[in-house]
């Protein structure tokens, strides 16, 4: 029986994006008749020490780790990753070691582990570091910190046997590290989607309990985030209340950005723009079927460097998907090839409003989307792409 090791900072019942999509292709292992282990840390609904879920081995080991600001978070991921390391060391050797990109420098882990236990490895690159931060402002762009962290980050990739990408952005900008073609593939986060299920408008408890009505609805749903732009949603909703039109544009979610967007929606009188806090995963069909059509947002610059799992709810929901961001990312280049919505550059606001008008216009076009969105699923699950990859690492040359 092939075997197989997760190392990653976060695993369920604990709350995180990179845990959510670990769990579905580690539980896709499992049914392939793999034996597979998950090395995490224990949080806010888990207890350190070894168990057993749904197949999984899952071995927690203690943290202190805390978000509650920068300094404090880069010292938990100090401590955490060694910790994360002689943990690892101390397990039985598996086939293939998967580190991924939470902690940001896990990556780190993977030569070492290859040399000492000689297992292959494969990283799992969820954001690729320092440029996010670099891109965000987190930190000086080109700076020395960022420089050493590069090197570092590309000398750890070329130590795996293999480096995942979640788009073909990303892709991209891993070749420019000098990464070889040969030894990175494309599998996006899909798959964490499977529950959700299209759900008819006139009939969705979702609309009747906030009180949607007929309204033709244009939603937002996930993390309001930094790397998201927010600016050419607000203006085209400005344009499109100035206009007389009939659209709500409802926005459910929070994050660091959700106290930026609501303060400038009342100061640009916005009565066209509703907020709802952030839904439980169980709810997911109803809340992401709310909405007629959906928005997906990211900014300038942030291309291959995060890919918004967002958009994939939003097929399985059956909805369409306008996405404003760089015309190369995967989430453009997907909408496009699938016919799967339609792609507006950040800053287009009288573009955004100018398509969200014609699916008002036209609900058969909403209706054909959502077939489309289905079947692309089907053919891009994480679990299985995955399993392939790791398969072709234990074939014979």
């Amino acid at each position: 029986m092939p075997s197989l090791l997760f190392i990653n900072r976060v695993y369920p019942p604990d709350i995180g994006a990179t845990g959510r999509v670990l769990e579905h292709v580690a539980h896709g292992f499992v049914a392939a008749g793999w034996e597979v282990t998950v090395l995490t840390t224990a949080g806010e609904h888990s207890k350190a020490g070894s168990a057993l879920q749904n197949g999984v081995k899952v071995v927690r080991i203690a943290s202190s780790f805390s978000k509650k600001s920068l300094v404090s978070r880069a010292l938990g991921y100090a401590v955490m990753i060694p910790a994360l390391g002689l943990r690892a060391l101390s397990l039985p050797r598996v086939d293939v070691v998967v580190t991924k990109t939470d902690p940001p420098m896990l990556l780190v882990l993977g030569p070492f582990l290859r040399l000492l236990k000689g297992s292959r490895t494969i990283h799992w690159a969820q954001d690729l570091y320092p440029e996010v931060a670099e891109e965000l402002g987190a930190m000086t762009r080109g700076g020395v910190i960022a420089g050493m962290i590069r090197s570092i980050s590309t000398w750890s990739m070329k130590g795996h046997d293999l480096t995942i990408a979640v788009g073909r952005c990303m892709e991209a900008r891993l070749k420019k590290r000098g990464i070889p073609a040969n030894r990175i593939r494309v599998i996006p986060n899909t798959g964490i989607e499977q529950e959700i299920k299209p759900v008819e408008r006139d009939t969705n408890p979702f609309r009747a309990r906030h009180g949607l009505g007929d309204a033709f609805v244009v939603e937002y749903s996930g993390n309001l985030g930094r790397a998201h732009d927010f600016d050419t949603i607000l203006e085209s909703a400005r344009l499109l209340q100035e206009r007389g039109e009939e659209v709500l544009f409802l926005i459910i979610g929070g994050g660091p950005g959700e106290r930026m967007v609501r303060e400038e929606a009342s100061r640009l009188g916005l009565r066209n723009m509703r907020f709802i806090s952030s839904q439980p995963v169980a709810s997911l069909s109803e809340s992401l079927g709310a909405g007629d059509l959906h928005l997906v947002t990211m900014r300038e610059g942030t291309s291959g460097l995060v890919v918004p799992s967002k958009f994939y709810g939003v097929l399985a929901a059956g909805r369409p998907c306008l996405f404003v961001g760089p015309a190369e990312s995967e989430v453009a280049l997907a909408i496009r090839e699938g016919g799967l919505g339609e792609v507006v550059s950040p800053g287009e606001a009288g573009l955004l409003a100018d398509s969200i008008l014609r699916y008002r216009s036209d609900p058969g076009r909403c209706r054909e989307v959502a077939s489309r969105g289905r079947s692309f699923l089907e053919s891009q699950d994480a679990a299985g792409l995955f399993l392939r990859s790791a398969g072709e690492l234990l074939s014979p040359a």
